[in-house]
């Protein structure tokens, strides 16, 4: 790319609030070689908090907001905003921005289409799936977060093969300075054994079964506590979930910024979701080398081995949860054996400069395919 002018990179996302495809798409795009990518936002439902982050860091964003419904009609407005910015690569995350995306690069100039998927029900309803096929022959290239999802839109929706793959999420190392003793420190935590959870208080994470699970732990364990971070509209229904427990055993500690800390400070880490695409929080568990208990969906098995870096429970299961929950925390000798083999996997396959590197080979190869 020597003396070429950077390519003008659109991503297209829901919102920018914080969740997992959003800060996944806003760390992937500040990571990029600004001599080589200029990367810019381009939001329909709401901006959020990470806009402040872009801004930041001088990343132009634009909220173009839809009609409620099918807004055939957005497309146009997307499409003049990627001609005035001299958009030359469209980069979509998940279905609803490639209905608009898709349509508004092919009205500015034909212009080439990465589609990233990272969660969602399939089979779709037949309507939806006919709609799907017809965005699929508008895509340079897709990419799934996880096996089964790069399968299912093969299957299910018409996803060329050839141009299909799968690219897992990576996240930057989390490992914390000084381990586990430092942390504790830093956080001002006793010797208790902690269990915690770091996600959205929404439903899909399904912390209430994580709650109800904790309390049969609690009843085995009664110095073990529960650390909740995150923010949502759950938090409500949650504190009086946990305030039938003792006082002090499940604590909700609401949005943080030191979760690196918090996962070096803790004894297991816990999902309890009930659908996940590719987790960045398990990811970063297995970063900071924490044995995990997750629900056996999505992307989970993909990350965590069972018996060997943690234990995979069925969904909404609290009896199985609560007994893997115990088997971790009653069995040091096991549980760092998994610290060990999580750490070695994160390294070995989840790492955030080898996600970068091959969405920029995916950048780059739909750029000069464009050219040539």
């Amino acid at each position: 790319m020597s003396g070429a002018e950077p390519t003008r990179l659109a991503v297209v996302v829901p919102d920018l609030g914080v969740g997992g495809l959003q800060v996944m798409a806003v760390k992937l795009a500040l990571a990029l070689d600004r001599a080589e990518w200029r990367p810019a936002f381009y939001t329909f439902d709401a901006e959020g908090p990470l806009a402040a982050e872009l801004s930041a860091a001088g990343v132009p964003h634009r909220h173009l907001p839809r009609r409620p419904g099918v807004d055939a009609a957005h497309a146009r407005l997307l499409a003049e905003a990627f001609a005035q910015d001299g958009i030359g690569l469209v980069h979509c995350h998940n279905i609803t921005a490639l209905f608009h995306g898709a349509r508004a690069a092919r009205r500015a100039a034909d212009l080439p289409v990465l589609y990233t998927e990272h969660d969602r029900e399939m089979p779709a309803p037949l309507r939806h799936r006919l709609l799907h096929r017809w965005l699929a022959r508008r895509v340079g290239a897709a990419v799934a977060v996880n096996e089964r999802l790069q399968r299912a839109l093969v299957r299910w929706e018409g996803f060329p093969p050839a141009r299909t793959g799968t690219l897992v999420n990576g996240v930057p190392d989390p490992l914390f300075p000084g381990g586990r003793d430092a942390a504790r420190a830093a956080l001002g935590w006793d010797g208790a054994p902690v269990v915690l959870a770091v996600g959205s208080l929404t439903p899909v994470k399904n912390h209430a079964n994580l709650v109800a699970a904790f309390e049969r732990v609690a009843a085995q364990r009664p110095d073990a506590r529960l650390l909740l971070a995150g923010a949502g509209p759950l938090r409500g229904a949650l504190e009086r979930q946990a305030a039938a427990l003792p006082p002090g055993r499940v604590t909700l500690l609401g949005e943080r910024r030191d979760v690196p800390a918090l996962l070096a400070a803790c004894d297991v880490f816990a999902l309890s979701s009930d659908s996940e695409g590719l987790s960045l929080s398990l990811l970063e568990a297995h970063g900071a080398g924490r044995a995990s208990v997750a629900t056996d969906v999505g992307g989970n098995g993909e990350v965590l081995v069972h018996g060997e870096t943690g234990l995979l429970v069925p969904p909404g299961d609290s009896g199985a949860l609560a007994g893997a929950l115990l088997a971790l925390l009653s069995d040091a000798p096991r549980r760092a054996a998994m610290e060990a083999a999580a750490r070695q996997r994160f390294l070995e396959r989840f790492t955030f400069d080898a996600m970068v590197a091959g969405y920029v080979a995916l950048y780059r190869r739909l750029r000069d395919r464009r050219a040539a």
